[in-house]
């Protein structure tokens, strides 16, 4: 029984410093989409998250099979370039905190993707109930994009592609978090398959090479190695973990905690303004996670505990 409950505090753990270090790299990313594309963006922050890794862990693992790498591709697609795709092309025309807040619908769209598809994950009522005062909160945010903000509703749009490929990510890592790979080669793996959907985008007007004279600015480089080495290498190891820990639902609903935290640093760095439905909004999405979450003890299964946490 302690180990259990050892497990669920760490995975608590991991999931809370993943989601506070992603509830900033909206404000990096906003910044940085002054000089750099969404792809140019995030094909930088994969480079520099894959070099971490593999410093980190040089050793080679040949492949255990094709089914096992196409998770390992789908994961890479849905978690990183999917996902962050629609995240930093979202900024272009929304806000930071809408974007963050819309993109944090993840863990109500992998608790339907868990319920339908993978049986192993259990809802309870309490979780419904928390998860619809989520979506409460999200209805206030759109709200306030449209009739507030007046911003484009194409951000909406692709902050909420976000949040599905984030959820289908999310369903992937949990199905491999019993694989024969360090879970630190599990992670490297996944940001291999991300450069690899990512590269097709160097032979479009997308990325353009000639700004290499950007890393130059001091600004720049900064934001860039925040993204690769805080966000990416360490955010999503942990996340993994986290997951392996807790189970992709109660991971994932930990996200909801990422618009209030984005929102507060938006106001703060980017003088975003903060309105009535915007504090409705979070404020609905912080109870909608106490009621799912209250009281909540999971069992994750013992081999998927003991690889999560070599």
């Amino acid at each position: 029984m302690g180990t259990k409950y050892h497990g669920i505090n760490y995975g608590y753990f991991f999931a809370f410093f993943s989601v506070f270090v992603w509830g900033i790299t909206y404000i990096s990313s906003k910044y940085l989409l002054r000089f750099l594309t969404p792809p140019e963006i995030l094909i930088c922050r994969v480079i520099i998250a894959y070099t971490v890794f593999f410093i980190a862990h040089p050793h080679v693992y040949m492949p255990k099979g094709f089914r096992s790498e196409v998770r390992y591709f789908f994961m890479g697609l849905f978690g990183t370039t999917l996902y962050f795709l629609g995240e930093i092309f979202a900024l272009r025309f929304s806000t930071a905190a809408n974007v963050s807040l819309l993109a944090s619908t993840a863990p109500m769209i992998t608790i339907f993707i868990a319920y339908f598809v993978d049986k192993s994950e259990k809802i309870r009522p309490k979780t419904i109930v928390g998860g619809l005062l989520c979506l409460v909160g999200m209805a206030l945010v759109v709200l306030n994009g449209k009739i507030i903000l007046k911003l484009n509703p194409i951000g909406d749009m692709l902050a909420l592609t976000a949040a599905f490929a984030f959820a289908a990510y999310s369903i992937v890592t949990r199905k491999i978090g019993v694989s024969e790979y360090p879970p630190v080669v599990v992670t490297r793996k996944a940001f291999f398959y991300a450069l690899l959907t990512l590269l097709p985008l160097t032979a479009t007007p997308l990325i353009d090479v000639h700004k290499i004279t950007l890393l130059a600015q001091p600004y720049i480089v900064f934001n860039l190695l925040f993204l690769g080495v805080v966000a990416s290498a360490a955010g999503f190891f942990s996340w993994n973990k986290a997951i392996w820990f807790l189970g992709s639902v109660k991971a994932t609903n930990i996200m909801y905690f990422m618009g209030p935290l984005t929102m507060l640093n938006a106001s703060l760095i980017l003088n975003e303004n903060i309105t009535i439905f915007a504090m409705a909004g979070s404020a609905s999405i912080l109870l909608g996670v106490y009621v799912s979450q209250r009281n909540e003890i999971s069992r994750a299964p013992s081999e998927v505990a003991d690889k999560a946490e070599r």
